[in-house]
């Protein structure tokens, strides 16, 4: 049986022909957005904003040139893999969770109930740490909630995020490890 830190492995997330990274490196410190979700109702007082800057996005290479690609660290438990920040700045070492819109962001690494990722590869079949043979590998990622993460767009921003989505709307990655057997 192999333990956690064996399955544990530093790796980038990569789209072709896309920069996949925080909005805040993408689009500049701090990316301020109209947080549209209300009751429905009408409400006349000043528009809530919030900070997405520590959300995962994705942009094409032809709107905002190439960008180095983002290090993270997955790290094996027995409820999948969570994911957390390996890039130096200002989220390094926090977690992948969702926020209240399904999308991904930077969260404290003190998280009490981690958001766990499955890695499936061609045909479905899981993925760890001890079964990537080769150093770039296509994947999938799916959430502890049975969802696939995938391109979604939240109201009142213009960017393009990576969240919970269906089976439909999944997003092909290429996993390139660049460090294996990596301890927390």
């Amino acid at each position: 049986m192999a333990y956690d830190t064996q399955q544990s492995f530093i790796a980038t997330l990569q789209v072709p022909n896309h920069n996949l990274h925080l909005l805040g490196t993408l689009h500049g410190q701090p990316v301020i957005v109209a947080d549209l979700l209300g009751s429905g109702g009408f409400y006349s007082g000043k528009p809530q904003t919030r900070d997405d800057s520590g959300a995962l996005g994705i942009e094409p290479h032809t709107k905002g040139g190439v960008k180095a690609p983002l290090n993270l660290y997955f790290r094996h438990t027995t409820m999948g893999y969570e994911i957390h920040i390996k890039h130096t700045g200002r989220y390094d070492r926090h977690r992948l969770a969702k926020n209240h819109t399904g999308a991904l962001y930077a969260r404290s690494p003190t998280l009490k109930d981690p958001f766990t990722f499955t890695l499936l590869g061609p045909n479905n079949t899981v993925v760890t740490g001890g079964t990537l043979s080769k150093a770039h590998t296509l994947i999938t990622l799916k959430t502890h909630n049975n969802r696939y993460i995938g391109v979604k767009r939240d109201k009142g921003s213009p960017h393009l995020y990576l969240g919970e989505t269906t089976e439909n709307h999944k997003m092909i990655f290429v996993l390139s490890v660049i460090e294996r057997n990596v301890p927390y």
